[in-house]
């Protein structure tokens, strides 16, 4: 079978997106949240002047679409800088549709990025899973791709539902039973509230209060390095009225209403992602994010949920999220290499994750 790729760019692509990306997430059972049309559109009709939709097809006999990743490239520098759509924001990039994990088709998508960079274009992919097909074609050693690729690799954790207290270690079940009792014998002083939001005027009011948190928190000094932009940019609200209350939800925890920690998730089928969380810096004593993400996890239980993923973990977050027993998988973030256009620099920011 004969594989080609199409590619739209500007008006084309967005068309393409608008028209018909919702069946190509239909059809991809491993698609993310951060590959759906809500999603990908909010932050394509935010991008500056400079830059332009593009939406590279894999296409088979009589034009089939089989797969497609959206990108966005970028002509303000001195050199043309090619992106996923949404990065550094989406935290998994994949390509996408019936055939994406058809090594084949991976092999022509991953040839039309061999052809950018050779071309002098600096290539930014970020967060590919792993054991993804495109990801694994740009970092095998067997590729003839693989060497304009400079590739790392970022953790991964996903805590599947429900949390099994009775298999974590007898220290972290006396850490979390500790944490919890600080929690009970507060409630019976104080008035402790965990909500969830269950419409779109309760998500947007909700973070309005996370961006002020997450502000309050870093307020003085700069987040850690693989911190994503602060979130109280007017873009994120822009994004959540169109990925609405049907894919997006806040859960808050708060004290005699003073809101202590708050959580950003998106979701998909039976799986939640955690997006960005926040917490009160004077809360601190009370480990309110480990409290928010206990009532979390049991409320994502409830509601028929089997997993919650973490998303991306920078230096400092393992120890945090070891103690939910979690499945630790792999991201890659392939950059091209700058022998495709020497003497210019790469400037692209890294790609980054809230610290929990």
């Amino acid at each position: 079978m004969d594989f080609t790729v199409r590619v739209l760019e500007g008006a084309a692509a967005g068309a393409f997106i608008a028209s018909s990306w919702a069946d190509l997430y239909r059809q991809d059972s491993e698609a993310t949240p951060y590959q759906s049309p809500s999603w990908l559109t909010g932050w394509a009709h935010q991008l500056p002047p400079s830059s332009r939709v593009v939406v590279a097809l894999c296409e088979g006999p009589a034009r089939q679409v089989l797969a497609a990743v959206p990108l966005v490239c970028d002509r303000a520098g001195a050199r043309p800088r090619t992106t996923a759509l949404s990065a550094p924001m989406g935290e998994y990039v994949r390509a996408m549709g019936p055939a994406a994990e058809d090594p084949r088709v991976a092999k022509a998508l991953a040839g039309y990025l061999e052809g950018l960079a050779s071309e002098g274009q600096h290539v930014d992919l970020a967060g590919l899973p792993a054991d993804s097909a495109l990801a694994r074609h740009l970092t095998s050693t067997g590729s003839a791709a693989a060497g304009r690729w400079q590739t790392s690799v970022t953790d991964c954790a996903e805590i599947p539902l429900p949390l099994a207290y009775e298999e974590m270690s007898r220290s972290t079940r006396r850490d979390h039973k500790r944490r919890q009792r600080v929690w009970d014998e507060l409630a019976r002083r104080r008035k402790v509230t965990y909500r969830r939001t269950r419409d779109s005027d309760e998500l947007l009011t909700a973070y309005a209060v996370l961006a002020r948190l997450h502000a309050r928190r870093w307020a003085g000094h700069a987040p850690p390095a693989g911190s994503p932009h602060a979130p109280g940019a007017s873009h994120w609200p822009t994004v959540l009225e169109r990925c609405g209350a049907g894919m997006a939800f806040i859960v808050t925890l708060a004290v005699d209403d003073e809101i202590a920690a708050a959580q950003l998730c998106l979701t998909r089928h039976r799986r939640a992602y955690s997006v960005v969380p926040a917490i009160d810096p004077l809360r601190r004593d009370l480990a309110p994010g480990h409290a928010l993400l206990r009532h979390l996890a049991q409320d994502l239980t409830t509601a028929g949920y089997e997993y919650l993923d973490l998303g991306r973990t920078v230096p400092g977050q393992h120890a945090y999220k070891d103690q939910y027993l979690p499945r630790w998988t792999e991201t890659v973030s392939a950059v091209s290499a700058p022998t495709a256009c020497p003497g210019v620099p790469d400037e692209l920011p890294r790609p980054s994750a809230e610290p929990a």
